[in-house]
């Protein structure tokens, strides 16, 4: 099967203004933060994976859609926390998705299906109508199925508590990979309880020459 490939889109970038009220919840920051995470949980099944921007870019919406559009991405996900209100701490929340049209069949629209489904799997909170359509450019200009998703309200105090707690953001991401993979038609692989894994981590490292003394780290024991 040839190599899979997802483009993610951290949505915002430096200079965004959305925040939680209290200011200590950052969109950007976020959307940031889960790109890694989900790309790291992606490439532990195979898939390779592209980014739209730099921590420190804000590339302009038709820019981050000609990324995946030049690379012939399998599928672009763009990655966004939610608002409600103009200012303030409001009641909605819950996690949404947008694609940007029917019909349900359209491969965009089955890839938020198995999202959705996934993130029911974890736990995690959905709106009551969770699939939306939307014409963002980021969903009308990119050529793979693409799907916005924003993992929760900001301008909640339920949501903004649980979207700074890193283990929220791991479950988030996984979800998101496990989503991601279904659709693809990649077959999750879960980690190794034995320690192959780890084992195999450090030797990438250590021919990478980041590390001396591999059998040293996979001893576990790093008192002396």
């Amino acid at each position: 099967m040839a190599e899979k490939l997802v483009c993610l889109d951290p949505g915002h970038g430096p200079g965004s203004v959305n925040a939680s009220p209290d200011g200590t919840l950052r969109e950007a920051e976020v959307c940031w933060d889960l790109s890694r995470r989900i790309a790291a949980r992606l490439a532990g099944q195979g898939v390779r994976t592209l980014c739209t921007r730099a921590e420190d870019t804000r590339p302009e919406l038709t820019e981050r859609a000609g990324v995946s559009n030049r690379a012939g991405a399998d599928c672009f996900l763009s990655i966004h926390t939610n608002a409600a209100g103009n200012s303030g701490w409001y009641d909605a929340s819950g996690l949404e998705l947008y694609t940007s049209a029917g019909p349900e069949d359209a491969p965009r629209n089955l890839l938020a299906a198995r999202l959705a489904e996934a993130f029911r799997a974890a736990g995690v909170p959905l709106r009551s109508d969770p699939v939306k359509h939307y014409g963002y450019t980021v969903l009308t200009a990119t050529r793979a199925p693409a799907v916005l998703v924003e993992y929760g309200f900001h301008t909640s105090r339920t949501d903004a508590a649980r979207l700074k707690d890193p283990a929220w953001r791991e479950r988030l991401a996984e979800a998101t990979a496990r989503g991601l993979c279904a659709w693809l038609g990649v077959a999750w692989r879960e980690p190794a309880e034995d320690g192959a894994g780890l084992d195999a981590a450090v030797d990438r490292l250590a021919a990478a020459g980041l590390i001396d003394s591999p059998e040293y780290w996979k001893a576990g024991d790093y008192s002396a």
